[in-house]
């Protein structure tokens, strides 16, 4: 006798969901990040970096953003990339 299951559909594999998780985390705080060097309030930040840093505020916040961005997206490919091998 054949039975039918109706389990949800995963989404994807578990590793592959942290993985995306944990990128999207870390490129918010980059960010957020680049916003504090823009703002001013980078002195703030040197448990971050090691130790209080002096000017170069504009190209920290730069480099922030990029590597931002960067973990954003790729965070978005490897959730979609998990959405995908499920198919």
């Amino acid at each position: 006798m054949n039975q039918v299951h109706s389990a949800p559909m995963s989404s994807g594999s578990p590793g592959r969901r942290a993985l995306a998780v944990i990128l999207a985390i870390i490129g918010v705080l980059a960010i957020i990040a680049g916003i504090l060097y823009l703002a001013g309030a980078a002195n703030s930040l040197h448990f971050m970096v090691g130790s209080v840093h002096k000017g170069h505020h504009l190209v920290r916040a730069a480099v922030s953003f990029v590597v931002g961005v960067a973990l954003l997206t790729g965070a978005w490919f490897a959730a979609r990339a998990g959405l995908n091998s499920r198919r």
